[in-house]
């Protein structure tokens, strides 16, 4: 583009020039950023290009997002209509692909905005969210037609119950989670769709509630019809530690299944989602390299099996991990953390002032 002389460039059809403009700012995200500049039409051109993956963690994520999609002024002189404002692109034309909602803060006026850009995420096929924010928002997610395909039911601290039975599980294929049962008696055996199924705790929690939760994985085994691999990932540094053999013992029953597999690779719920995003290998995928191990004879089994840890313990430790100052790490197991304190109301301005409501931190 840069050989190109001002009249060669000029004579160019607009047609032409805008395809040039999506090439370039597909081939670098920094690039997309300084053409958005260029002027109003190529920022409405580019904006689908840099909302494909969207992250949301911090409450300013989603005023950022909004704030830039929705029209940023109204027009009160029609006779300058033209030059006041410049058509914003229909909400419906984003493509977005996959999107992480994990804000550890309740607001209605988060909830609201993001329901006045509902639209853009009627593309999604992937989605990461937290319960709280799942069932704080679902007035309006149950309004549009947002199914995603992969799922993961990620929390701050202290697992939340959420409603199977919500329409936006519909077409869930793929889905993990720390609770297999949630409000109104539902479970995800209601998920119509679901052919994998992923559940994840810690390795030391009591032994009463280790049995319970082995026998609700055994009934999803049974109730599921249309599962295909259920796999149950554990916390383990070693294939030694005493845990791991009590674990065994309790799921049994489970393992008699072939479409079970327990998995002692535990990755943070950030890891599992940047392989599913980048198209790398799932949480399944490993489970059924996992699985491999058992059909090979031992010493090699139980040595390709601590290779295996090794390596996964290796590629935990070296993760970036957030900025702590900045949001925590979002976690999927089924026990609630020693040093949780659920995420209090008083930060919200809805709630202060001559409002009335007086909430008390818990």
């Amino acid at each position: 583009m840069s050989n190109l002389s001002p009249h060669i460039w000029g004579q160019l059809p607009p047609e032409l020039i805008r395809e040039i403009m999506l090439f370039l700012a597909r081939m670098d995200v920094t690039r997309a950023h300084y053409l958005r500049l260029i002027s109003n039409e190529f920022n409405v051109l580019i904006l689908p290009i840099l909302f494909r993956h969207v992250v949301m963690l911090r409450p300013e994520h989603i005023n950022n997002f909004t704030t830039t999609l929705l029209p940023k002024r109204k027009i009160y002189i029609p006779a300058l209509k033209s030059k006041l404002h410049c058509m914003p692109r229909v909400l419906s034309t984003y493509k977005i692909d996959t999107w992480v909602l994990a804000v550890n803060s309740q607001r209605p006026s988060l909830e609201t905005a993001l329901a006045s850009v509902a639209p853009v995420f009627t593309s999604l096929t992937k989605l990461a969210i937290t319960g709280q924010n799942l069932s704080s928002n679902a007035f309006w997610l149950r309004k549009n037609p947002i199914h995603p395909t992969v799922m993961l039911l990620v929390h701050y601290g202290s697992p939340h119950l959420v409603n199977y039975y919500d329409p936006i599980f519909k077409d869930v294929t793929h889905f993990y989670t720390s609770i297999t049962h949630g409000h109104r008696y539902s479970t995800v055996a209601d998920l119509p769709s679901l052919t994998h199924l992923a559940v994840s705790t810690r390795s030391s929690i009591p032994t009463t509630t280790a049995r319970n939760l082995a026998a609700s994985l055994k009934s999803a085994l049974e109730v599921c019809t249309k599962l295909k691999s259920l796999v149950f990932i554990m916390n383990f540094d070693t294939i030694d530690d005493p845990n791991y053999h009590s674990w065994t013992t309790w799921l049994a029953e489970c393992l008699k299944d072939k479409r079970f597999i327990f998995l002692p690779d535990y990755r943070l719920p950030r890891m599992e989602w940047r392989d599913i995003v980048n198209g790398g290998k799932t949480l399944w995928d490993r489970a059924l390299e996992w699985k491999r191990f058992d059909d090979m004879a031992e010493p090699t089994r139980t040595e390709m099996k601590r290779e295996a840890m090794y390596i996964a313990r290796k590629e935990y430790d070296d993760f970036p991990g957030l900025d702590r100052c900045c949001t925590q790490e979002w976690e999927i197991d089924l026990v609630q953390r020693d040093n949780y304190h659920p995420q209090p109301l008083l930060d919200d301005p809805d709630m202060l002032g001559p409002t009335g409501f007086d909430f008390q931190a818990g």
